[in-house]
Protein backbone atom coordinates (compact mmCIF):
# COMPACT_ATOMS: atom_id res chain seq x y z
CA UNK A 1 0.00 0.00 0.00
CA UNK A 2 2.95 2.34 0.57
CA UNK A 3 3.62 2.48 -3.18
CA UNK A 4 0.02 3.57 -3.78
CA UNK A 5 0.38 6.32 -1.20
CA UNK A 6 3.60 7.53 -2.83
CA UNK A 7 1.79 7.54 -6.16
CA UNK A 8 -1.03 9.56 -4.61
CA UNK A 9 1.51 12.06 -3.31
CA UNK A 10 2.88 12.44 -6.84
CA UNK A 11 -0.67 13.05 -8.09
CA UNK A 12 -1.06 15.76 -5.46
CA UNK A 13 2.14 17.53 -6.49
CA UNK A 14 2.11 17.25 -10.29
CA UNK A 15 -0.81 19.67 -10.98
CA UNK A 16 0.99 22.33 -8.92
CA UNK A 17 3.84 22.37 -11.44
CA UNK A 18 1.86 21.77 -14.67
CA UNK A 19 -0.34 24.85 -15.04
CA UNK A 20 -3.33 23.66 -17.08
CA UNK A 21 -6.88 23.19 -15.90
CA UNK A 22 -7.03 19.78 -17.57
CA UNK A 23 -4.08 18.61 -15.45
CA UNK A 24 -5.79 19.86 -12.31
CA UNK A 25 -8.98 17.95 -13.13
CA UNK A 26 -7.01 14.86 -14.12
CA UNK A 27 -5.26 15.10 -10.75
CA UNK A 28 -8.59 15.25 -8.91
CA UNK A 29 -9.83 12.20 -10.84
CA UNK A 30 -6.66 10.25 -10.04
CA UNK A 31 -6.93 11.19 -6.36
CA UNK A 32 -10.40 9.64 -6.11
CA UNK A 33 -9.47 6.50 -8.04
CA UNK A 34 -6.18 5.92 -6.20
CA UNK A 35 -7.92 6.41 -2.84
CA UNK A 36 -10.48 3.78 -3.90
CA UNK A 37 -7.60 1.41 -4.67
CA UNK A 38 -6.09 2.17 -1.26
CA UNK A 39 -9.45 1.47 0.39
CA UNK A 40 -9.60 -1.86 -1.43
CA UNK A 41 -6.10 -2.77 -0.24
CA UNK A 42 -7.01 -1.86 3.34
CA UNK A 43 -10.20 -3.94 3.29
CA UNK A 44 -8.68 -6.79 1.27
CA UNK A 45 -11.94 -7.29 -0.58
CA UNK A 46 -14.97 -5.49 -1.93
CA UNK A 47 -17.83 -5.76 0.54
CA UNK A 48 -21.34 -4.39 0.60
CA UNK A 49 -20.57 -2.83 3.99
CA UNK A 50 -18.10 -0.54 2.28
CA UNK A 51 -19.98 -0.04 -0.98
CA UNK A 52 -20.76 3.56 -0.04
CA UNK A 53 -17.05 4.29 0.43
CA UNK A 54 -16.24 2.97 -3.05
CA UNK A 55 -19.19 4.85 -4.54
CA UNK A 56 -17.95 8.07 -2.92
CA UNK A 57 -14.34 7.65 -4.04
CA UNK A 58 -14.87 6.24 -7.52
CA UNK A 59 -18.15 7.72 -8.75
CA UNK A 60 -18.41 11.05 -6.92
CA UNK A 61 -14.79 12.12 -6.42
CA UNK A 62 -13.03 10.18 -9.17
CA UNK A 63 -15.51 10.61 -12.04
CA UNK A 64 -18.49 12.91 -11.44
CA UNK A 65 -16.68 15.91 -9.93
CA UNK A 66 -13.87 16.20 -12.54
CA UNK A 67 -16.20 15.47 -15.47
CA UNK A 68 -18.78 18.01 -14.29
CA UNK A 69 -16.17 20.75 -14.12
CA UNK A 70 -14.50 19.62 -17.35
CA UNK A 71 -17.77 19.90 -19.28
CA UNK A 72 -18.29 23.50 -18.16
CA UNK A 73 -14.73 24.66 -18.85
CA UNK A 74 -14.64 22.98 -22.24
CA UNK A 75 -17.97 24.52 -23.23
CA UNK A 76 -16.69 27.94 -22.14
CA UNK A 77 -13.50 27.39 -24.15
CA UNK A 78 -11.50 28.33 -21.06
CA UNK A 79 -7.85 29.35 -21.58
CA UNK A 80 -5.52 26.36 -21.40
CA UNK A 81 -3.29 27.81 -18.68
CA UNK A 82 -4.61 27.81 -15.11
CA UNK A 83 -2.20 28.26 -12.20
CA UNK A 84 -3.38 26.69 -8.94
CA UNK A 85 -0.40 28.24 -7.16
CA UNK A 86 1.78 31.17 -8.31
CA UNK A 87 4.26 29.84 -10.92
CA UNK A 88 7.48 30.80 -9.19
CA UNK A 89 10.28 29.16 -7.21
CA UNK A 90 8.99 30.52 -3.90
CA UNK A 91 5.61 28.81 -4.27
CA UNK A 92 7.14 25.55 -5.47
CA UNK A 93 9.64 25.54 -2.61
CA UNK A 94 6.83 26.23 -0.16
CA UNK A 95 4.85 23.30 -1.58
CA UNK A 96 7.80 20.93 -1.11
CA UNK A 97 8.38 22.35 2.37
CA UNK A 98 4.78 21.65 3.34
CA UNK A 99 5.15 18.03 2.22
CA UNK A 100 8.29 17.66 4.35
CA UNK A 101 6.45 19.24 7.27
CA UNK A 102 3.58 16.79 6.80
CA UNK A 103 5.96 13.82 6.92
CA UNK A 104 7.59 15.26 10.04
CA UNK A 105 4.17 15.61 11.65
CA UNK A 106 3.28 12.02 10.70
CA UNK A 107 6.53 10.80 12.29
CA UNK A 108 5.51 12.43 15.56
CA UNK A 109 1.89 11.27 15.41
CA UNK A 110 2.74 7.69 14.34
CA UNK A 111 6.32 7.02 15.55
CA UNK A 112 6.56 3.51 14.08
CA UNK A 113 7.42 3.41 10.38
CA UNK A 114 4.46 1.79 8.68
CA UNK A 115 1.82 2.23 6.01
CA UNK A 116 -0.29 4.03 8.62
CA UNK A 117 2.44 6.62 9.08
CA UNK A 118 2.69 7.15 5.32
CA UNK A 119 -1.08 7.47 5.06
CA UNK A 120 -1.11 10.20 7.71
CA UNK A 121 1.79 11.95 5.97
CA UNK A 122 0.12 11.92 2.55
CA UNK A 123 -3.26 13.01 3.91
CA UNK A 124 -1.58 15.85 5.85
CA UNK A 125 0.30 16.79 2.66
CA UNK A 126 -2.96 16.90 0.73
CA UNK A 127 -4.56 19.07 3.38
CA UNK A 128 -1.67 21.55 3.52
CA UNK A 129 -1.36 21.74 -0.26
CA UNK A 130 -5.09 22.33 -0.52
CA UNK A 131 -4.80 25.21 1.93
CA UNK A 132 -1.84 26.52 -0.07
CA UNK A 133 -3.98 26.66 -3.19
CA UNK A 134 -6.79 28.40 -1.32
CA UNK A 135 -4.39 30.91 0.22
CA UNK A 136 -2.42 31.86 -2.89
CA UNK A 137 -4.95 31.90 -5.73
CA UNK A 138 -8.23 33.82 -5.68
CA UNK A 139 -9.48 32.70 -9.09
CA UNK A 140 -12.78 30.75 -8.93
CA UNK A 141 -11.42 27.59 -10.57
CA UNK A 142 -8.33 27.49 -8.33
CA UNK A 143 -10.51 27.97 -5.25
CA UNK A 144 -12.74 25.08 -6.33
CA UNK A 145 -9.72 22.84 -6.91
CA UNK A 146 -8.32 23.80 -3.50
CA UNK A 147 -11.60 23.00 -1.75
CA UNK A 148 -11.85 19.59 -3.45
CA UNK A 149 -8.22 18.85 -2.54
CA UNK A 150 -9.04 19.51 1.12
CA UNK A 151 -12.10 17.25 0.88
CA UNK A 152 -10.00 14.45 -0.61
CA UNK A 153 -7.33 14.79 2.09
CA UNK A 154 -9.98 14.40 4.79
CA UNK A 155 -11.41 11.35 3.00
CA UNK A 156 -7.95 9.77 2.80
CA UNK A 157 -7.35 10.33 6.51
CA UNK A 158 -10.68 8.65 7.29
CA UNK A 159 -9.54 5.55 5.39
CA UNK A 160 -6.92 4.97 8.07
CA UNK A 161 -9.45 4.95 10.90
CA UNK A 162 -10.82 2.06 12.96
CA UNK A 163 -12.25 -0.38 10.44
CA UNK A 164 -13.84 -2.55 13.11
CA UNK A 165 -16.21 0.33 13.85
CA UNK A 166 -19.24 0.32 11.56
CA UNK A 167 -20.30 3.79 10.53
CA UNK A 168 -23.98 4.54 10.25
CA UNK A 169 -25.05 4.23 6.58
CA UNK A 170 -27.29 7.25 7.02
CA UNK A 171 -24.33 9.35 8.19
CA UNK A 172 -22.21 8.12 5.31
CA UNK A 173 -24.92 8.92 2.77
CA UNK A 174 -25.22 12.40 4.28
CA UNK A 175 -21.46 12.93 3.88
CA UNK A 176 -21.58 11.82 0.25
CA UNK A 177 -24.59 14.08 -0.35
CA UNK A 178 -22.66 17.07 1.02
CA UNK A 179 -19.73 16.41 -1.31
CA UNK A 180 -22.06 15.91 -4.27
CA UNK A 181 -24.00 19.08 -3.44
CA UNK A 182 -20.71 21.00 -3.21
CA UNK A 183 -19.74 19.80 -6.69
CA UNK A 184 -23.15 20.82 -8.06
CA UNK A 185 -22.77 24.30 -6.55
CA UNK A 186 -19.22 24.62 -7.89
CA UNK A 187 -20.44 23.66 -11.37
CA UNK A 188 -23.34 26.10 -11.16
CA UNK A 189 -20.96 28.87 -10.18
CA UNK A 190 -18.68 28.18 -13.14
CA UNK A 191 -21.68 28.09 -15.48
CA UNK A 192 -22.64 31.61 -14.39
CA UNK A 193 -19.24 32.99 -15.35
CA UNK A 194 -18.67 34.43 -18.78
CA UNK A 195 -16.39 32.62 -21.21
CA UNK A 196 -12.82 32.42 -19.96
CA UNK A 197 -13.46 33.88 -16.50
CA UNK A 198 -13.21 30.51 -14.75
CA UNK A 199 -9.44 30.39 -15.19
CA UNK A 200 -8.65 34.09 -15.21
CA UNK A 201 -5.65 35.47 -13.39
CA UNK A 202 -6.11 35.59 -9.63
CA UNK A 203 -5.25 39.29 -9.48
CA UNK A 204 -8.21 40.11 -11.73
CA UNK A 205 -10.87 37.89 -10.17
CA UNK A 206 -12.54 37.87 -6.75
CA UNK A 207 -12.23 34.89 -4.42
CA UNK A 208 -14.96 32.27 -4.43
Amino acid sequence: MTSLLVGLLAVLLLPLFVSTWRTSLFGLACQGLVMAWIAYRIEGRFSLDHALTFFDLIVVRGLAAPLALYAVLRRQNAPRRSDVIPPNMLSWTLAIGLVLLAFRFAGILVPEESAAQTLVAVSASGLLLGFLVLATQAGPFAQIVGALRVENAIALFELGGDHDRHESPVLHVAQIAIVAASVVLFRWYLVTLSTGEATADASERPAL
